[in-house]
């Protein structure tokens, strides 16, 4: 039995979805519509053309009259654009939205000219399929999408009573309603699966660059960006990279069992994720290790500070929460304004650390480059 409300629920859900998908899937719609414009464009380009030079024996009846022809230069512009913007590696959002509707509203005026001028005499059959398939060309906007077919249908609706045949008008504008309306399922019928499908694709993602344990970025993930991010920082200002160990964290495994110590991992975690999260990357780098990358000047004057609250918060939640003692090493290195990547700033990072290690004041050691 259905609970009551499921309706509005599963509307809100698909709302969100739909809303999560035009927020944070630019890229993804940069790369569909740039693929869905050359295969459209170039594909009608290539049938207009096999249909125009062979219509004298597959159409007898039909005369292809200048509204036709307005096609091929239409298509054949947005094909050149889609084929050599798609060659950029950096592709601009606005710019391939953009041409997504244009071409969108373009193919609508043609498709009503030809429809209602080219022969007011003969019913209308190509329009009522496009306002259909105009959902699946491209992944713009709902509302974008149902502003380009409602008013399409309804100007071609208006157009066909003033310059059709009366004979025609009334079938065309009864195909054109039902067109839309289901144009309407199929919008939101396709919107909802690229959302879904996306937030699939990024739940899977995030799920392969995470530790499952701790939350935070798992090694390969965390080495990545922080080469990126020192890449980025050659030219533009300095950068530090931390690294914590935790002491005689077997001794923890050994003596007080696997899920404390899985437990004290993930204060670790959290941790580091409360103090570095908001301007810094975090990630588990080791069985017992963890790395915090800090990219910002005010970030990096502060990193020693920061870092000795990370063992000091660290020491304090284990003793409340898990009533033990858990002791952490840290060694920085930092970088300003030179060639260097991270596993040499890994590298003193972690001869800093052993350095802490055998400190008996248990003092940051700091190593500049």
């Amino acid at each position: 039995m259905l609970r009551k409300g499921w309706l509005a629920k599963e509307l809100r859900t698909q709302v969100f979805e739909i809303r999560y998908y035009n927020r944070y899937g630019k890229q993804d719609m940069i790369h569909r519509n740039i693929g869905a414009l050359k295969i459209l464009s170039a594909g009608d380009l290539i049938i207009s053309i096999i249909f125009f030079t062979t219509s004298k024996w597959v159409a007898t009846g039909l005369i292809l009259t200048w509204h036709y022809w307005l096609l091929i230069p239409t298509f054949f512009a947005f094909a050149m654009f889609s084929f050599i913007y798609g060659e950029k590696e950096q592709k601009s959002y606005c710019v391939v939205r953009t041409s997504a509707i244009l071409f969108s509203c373009l193919l609508v005026a043609l498709i009503a000219n030809i429809g209602i001028f080219s022969d007011p005499n003969r019913p209308d059959i190509l329009m009522s399929f496009l306002l259909v398939l105009m959902p699946l060309f491209f992944s713009v906007e709902t509302w974008v999408v149902a502003t380009i077919v409602i008013l399409g249908g309804c100007g071609y609706s208006i157009l066909a009573d003033i310059f059709k045949d009366p004979s025609v008008t009334q079938h065309d504008i009864f195909v054109i309603v039902l067109s839309m309306v289901m144009s309407m399922l199929v919008l939101a019928y396709s919107a909802r699966l690229r959302a879904i499908s996306f937030i699939a694709i990024e739940k899977y993602k995030k799920l392969s660059r995470t530790d499952l344990l701790t939350g935070i970025l798992n090694k390969r993930s965390y080495e990545l960006w922080c080469q990126k991010l020192i890449y980025e920082c050659e030219n533009n200002g300095p950068c530090a990279l931390a690294i914590f160990d935790i002491d005689n964290f077997k001794q923890v495994n050994d003596t007080y069992g696997h899920i404390i110590g899985d437990k004290v991992l993930e204060i670790v975690g959290r941790t580091l994720s409360s103090v570095f999260g908001s301007d810094g990357l975090v990630g588990r780098i080791g069985g017992d290790e963890f790395g915090a990358f800090v990219y910002t000047r005010g970030g990096c004057d502060m990193l020693g500070r920061r870092a000795e609250n990370v063992v000091a918060e660290v020491r304090e939640r284990s003793r409340k929460e898990l009533k033990i003692d858990v002791a952490i090493s840290m060694g920085i290195s930092t970088k300003i304004g030179c060639r260097i990547n991270y596993m040499e700033m890994y590298f003193d990072a972690d001869m800093a650390l052993y350095e802490f290690k055998r400190a008996a004041l248990k003092e940051s050691c700091t190593l500049s480059v």
